[in-house]
C-alpha cells in the first residue's frame, strides 16, 4: 500500500468560514492565486501522514509555518494553523503554542 503524505490549504474567511480547499502540490504561485481568488483572510496548513500513528512537527513544519506567515502578511492574510493528521489523532500547531 502507498503510504503517503499530502499537504492541503484550507481557505478560510474572515470569520474562519470554509471557502475552500487548495492543494499543496499546486506550488505557491498557484496557492497564492487561489487565495487570492477566494478572497481568503485565513488559512490552515493541513498535512496528512498516514503512516504516524501519533503525529508530531518536524523542524521543517516549524520552518514551513514561518515562512508560509512571514509571506502571507504582505497580503493581508494570516495562518490561522497548521495541523498534522496521523492515524486517529491529530497535532495542531496553535494549540501547541507554535503560533
Amino acid at each position: 500500500m502507498d503510504v503517503t503524505e499530502t499537504v492541503q490549504i484550507i481557505a478560510l474567511d474572515e470569520n474562519w468560514r470554509l471557502l475552500g480547499r487548495i492543494d499543496g502540490r499546486t506550488g505557491w504561485t498557484g496557492i497564492v492565486r487561489a487565495l487570492l481568488s477566494l478572497d481568503s483572510a485565513w488559512l490552515v496548513i493541513e498535512q496528512q501522514r498516514p503512516g504516524e500513528p501519533i503525529p508530531q512537527p518536524r523542524l521543517e513544519d516549524i520552518r514551513l509555518s514561518r515562512a508560509i506567515a512571514s509571506r502571507l502578511r504582505p497580503m493581508e492574510m494570516k495562518l490561522a494553523d497548521h495541523v498534522i493528521l496521523g492515524g486517529q489523532r491529530l497535532f495542531s500547531f496553535r494549540q501547541a503554542g507554535l503560533l
